[in-house]
Order: structure tokens, then sequence, then C-alpha cells
């Protein structure tokens, strides 16, 4: 866009501070207010058609209330001779891109935190809100030091109503090398692992000065390459963290909440990776129950040898000897065939966890227990959403008051965190299963489970009282 001393008789602009993909960013004053602002014009050499304007208008309308101090949220919207633009706060520091490959550790722990918790609140809202672009230079620098997110609110619709407008001089993608494997898949649908991964290579490249895989990003890593190692003298647990981040597998990275708590815990003196627990203590409820069958089976054990009857191994059937038969492949077929006999028997707990073991979601933040993903990646066990949703019916077929497949249940009608055409009669089905896990919840004290099934609901809760 051709520099012009005032814009829309409002904002006289001083110098351009960047181009991006889609958009100018100009410094300007305010004259109205005497106040030095940041301008984002978008679309700036050639403006929008109708349809263009209202689809940028309908993107920030969602957004205009994102307030978290890790978001730099935009002051205004509007637009000038077709050209829609965001006013925003003016950070002096700039992004942290001029700081790539100085960061030092403590700065990552900080970077790995900030962002997270944005991301964190951007993930909760409703609808879900991807940010698909975290970089060095969409990362700005408060006045204090915060790490703040910006640009977030455009969405791939919008994005590909923005680039059908622009020049060729606008048209390269420009952020591969932050992009996430199953963003160069046929079904590349946003979800919030994609800006997990993207976190993972920005710190990555703060520290190193490169990313992990260069400008091919997830291509080359979808091809085979393997995540490769930190350089330099850094901690264990920040290795750690960035390789989770960076997992080929989206189910396999950690949520944005995970990543906040992860840093928060170090930043306070702590290890965010004291160990690993004993597999049992990994599952959530009813799969907690696991730990005390344990117990149960040592009992058991022990009266047997005493009654001298039949050898311990032929008594110790059950979801315990399921579960460990599953962590080894050679072993997982055995495993599911008992997990199978048991269901059949008619053991809601049998099948709920068959049905958890059969399901995949498209996001990081699924329902699935961290041990159910290793038995399904030790295993190689193919999984089938289809016949977990059948199963998930079959284990409230069995106890109607299984509150936890109620719950799933609701979750799988609103869609996770892949979908965004959810359907009135989508809607009305989440509403009964919650209902009913919600009582079931809280006749039998569960406090745990009352509260996310109350979260859900409330997220939700605008649909679901229409």
């Amino acid at each position: 866009m051709e520099k012009i001393n005032l814009f829309h008789d409002r904002y006289f602009l001083e110098r351009l501070l960047g181009r991006g993909n889609f958009s100018e960013v100009w410094l300007a004053k305010d004259i109205k207010t005497d106040i030095q602002v940041a301008l984002k014009i978008y679309a700036p050499a050639t403006g929008l058609d109708d349809h263009g304007l209202n689809v940028l208008s309908r993107e920030f309308a969602i957004v205009v209330n994102a307030n978290q101090k890790n978001l730099l949220k935009p002051l205004y919207y509007d637009s000038y001779e077709r050209k829609p633009y965001l006013v925003l706060p003016y950070c002096k520091n700039g992004s942290i891109l001029k700081d790539v490959g100085q960061f030092s550790e403590e700065q990552a722990w900080h970077l790995l935190h900030d962002v997270a918790a944005g991301l964190a609140f951007l993930h909760s809202m409703n609808p879900v809100v991807i940010h698909q672009d975290i970089k060095p230079d969409n990362i700005m620098i408060g006045d204090n030091g915060t790490y703040m997110i910006t640009d977030f609110g455009v969405s791939a619709h919008a994005k590909s109503t923005l680039r059908k407008s622009m020049s060729i001089a606008f048209a390269s993608a420009g952020t591969t090398a932050y992009m996430a494997p199953e963003r160069f898949s046929k079904d590349n649908t946003p979800i919030k692992a994609n800006d997990i991964y993207s976190l993972g290579a920005t710190v990555y490249e703060m520290l190193t000065g490169d990313p992990p895989f260069g400008e091919s990003g997830g291509l080359f890593q979808k091809r085979g390459a393997e995540i490769p190692n930190l350089p330099g003298n850094y901690s264990a647990q920040l290795s750690q963290l960035i390789e989770m981040c960076l997992q080929e597998n989206p189910w396999d990275r950690p949520t944005a909440e995970q990543v906040e708590e992860y840093a928060q815990t170090y930043l306070d003196g702590g290890d965010p990776f004291p160990g690993p627990e004993p597999w049992y203590k990994k599952y959530k409820t009813p799969l907690i129950l696991v730990a005390s069958f344990v117990a149960a089976f040592a009992v058991i054990a022990a009266i047997l040898l005493m009654k001298q009857t039949k050898p311990i191994d032929e008594e110790l059937v059950g979801i315990v000897k399921a579960a460990h038969l599953l962590r080894n492949e050679a072993t997982t077929q055995e495993g599911l065939s008992l997990l199978s006999e048991l269901s059949d028997e008619g053991d809601a707990d049998a099948t709920y966890l068959l049905s958890r073991l059969l399901f995949k979601s498209k996001s990081a933040n699924d329902f699935c227990p961290d041990s159910i993903r290793e038995m399904q990646h030790a295993g190689k066990i193919a999984v089938d959403n289809k016949k977990a949703h059948a199963l998930l019916l079959k284990t409230i077929e069995q106890n109607p008051e299984e509150y936890h497949a109620l719950y799933e249940l609701g979750c799988d009608y609103l869609g996770g965190d892949a979908r965004s055409d959810i359907t009135e009669r989508d809607i009305r089905k989440a509403d009964g299963y919650y209902k009913s896990a919600l009582k079931y919840a809280q006749s039998k004290g569960d406090s745990h489970y009352v509260e996310l099934i109350q979260q859900q609901m409330e997220k939700y809760g605008d649909s679901l009282n229409d």
C-alpha cells in the first residue's frame, strides 16, 4: 500500500512496521487521542469485496471479548476503502523475532508459559479459536516483559478469502517452518494441537536460531525425519517439553493448559516431569479403579494360595490382566479378546475401556488418558471411532448409570475439538447425555466429573439452552 499521510481521516501513518501474507502493519498516531497505535491493514493493495468484508467482520466479532493478558487484543475494527483494519496497542519492544537464537533457558520457559496461557484461553472459547500461525513475529513483548500473542481470530476461511485478493507479491505462505505434519494431509482441518506444534517449533528456533526442520516444517517430519535433539546446555525438562510439543501425532502433544502448567511448575522451582508414574495411576475415573483392583487381586491371590486351588494365573482375569496384555505388542490381541469376552459377559467397565482403546481424536485435547494412548501405540491397535461410539452405547445399556460413558457420548455429539458444523439435533443429544451424566455423577459424589460435566455444559450453555 502506498504511504499516505492520513488513513481513514484519523490515523497518521508514521512508518511501516512489517508486512505479512495478507496485511501491512503501520505505526500510526490517532489524531483524536494523540496516542501511538499499531494499525494492521488487510488486503492493502486491492481491498475486499462485500463477501470478504463480511467474513472478516464476523471473524473479529468472535474475538472482541478475548480478554487475557497474553493476548494482544485489538482496540477497534473498521474498514476504509474496502480495506479492513485493526487498531492495536503499540508494543515499542516489538516481537521476539529480533531475538531469534538469543533466548536463554529462563526466557524459553517464560515464553512457553505465556503463549500457552494465551492459547489455552483461545482454545476454551466458544466457538474454539485456533490461531494457526504461531511464530516469532506473531509474539509481541509487552512493557513488563510479558509475551503476548497477536494476529489471532483469523480462520482458514478468512485467510482463503484474503489470499484470493492478494497480489503475487503476497502469495508466499511464509510459515511452513512452523506448520505441523497433519497440516500437510488431505484432512487438514485446524485443531488445537496445530498451535502446540507451532509453539514448540518457535521456542526451538528462539534457542537455536533455526526451526527444528528448517523451512520444510512438519512436511519434512511427515516424510520420516526424527525430532532433532535440542543442542546446547539446556535442562532435560526443557528438551523434553519441546520434544512433546513437536510429536508427529497430534494426540501425543500436550494441551495448552498442560504446557502452561509444566512451565509454571519449572518456574516455581519444581520438576514438571518428576518421573513416570505406575501405569495404573494414570487412568482417569473409572479406570482409576484398576489401582484398587491390583490390591484386591493380591488378597485373592493369598486366599487362593491358602486354599491351593487352581493356578493363580487362571484366576487373574479382568481389566488388570487385559491391561497388562495390551501393553505388549506380542499379546495385544489376547488382551483385546479378553476385554471383548468380559464385555460380552456384561462387564460395563470392560466395554468402556474397549471403547476408549478404539477411540481416536484429531485433537491433543481429547478425553483418553495417557495410559490408553500408550496401549494403542504399544499394541498398534487399529482405532475406529464408529465402533468406539457403539461401545459407549453398549456400556450404558449394560449400566445405565455409567456417567463416564454418558459424558463421552455427549462430547461425541458436540464433535470434540475438530468439528464446527454442530447441528441442532447434535446439541439436543448432547444435552440429554450431559444431564444424565451429571445426575449420576452427583449421586455417586464424584466431584471431579461433576465439575467436568458442568464445565462442558457451561461451555456450550447458549447452544444447549436454545
